[in-house]
């Protein structure tokens, strides 16, 4: 049996650093590497839980074009990888500057298109 997709954007696969924060303690700040973004969240690798609904901050680099992106978004979901230390958390973009997203959807456009 299938399962219907229910993402309403692209997603693309990418290796990209990610530097986040829970929003109002920038002191404590993580770095990361996002597994796939679209024009709505991304997934992220974690050294911890992550507690669904937890509103962060996050800093999205894309090194081969010197570009920086920044969003405000929730975790929607969080879980242990099979047969390692480390999680995966989904995060769901709630406030991302429209320029950045339109910049971002373009961006997934052209590399999917790539060979992988």
């Amino acid at each position: 049996m299938e399962i219907p997709e229910r993402r309403q954007a692209k997603r693309l696969r990418v290796n990209l650093p990610v530097t986040f924060h829970h929003l109002g303690d920038e002191r404590q700040h993580a770095e990361t590497v996002a597994k796939d973004i679209s024009t709505t969240g991304l997934r992220m690798n974690t050294q911890t839980f992550m507690q669904p609904q937890t509103n962060l901050l996050i800093r999205l680099r894309f090194p081969e074009v010197n570009k920086v992106i920044e969003a405000a978004g929730r975790v929607a979901w969080s879980q242990r990888i099979s047969f390692s230390d480390q999680y995966q958390a989904g995060l769901h973009f709630n406030e991302i500057n429209p320029v950045f997203r339109k910049w971002l959807e373009e961006y997934i456009l052209i590399n999917e298109a790539l060979p992988r």
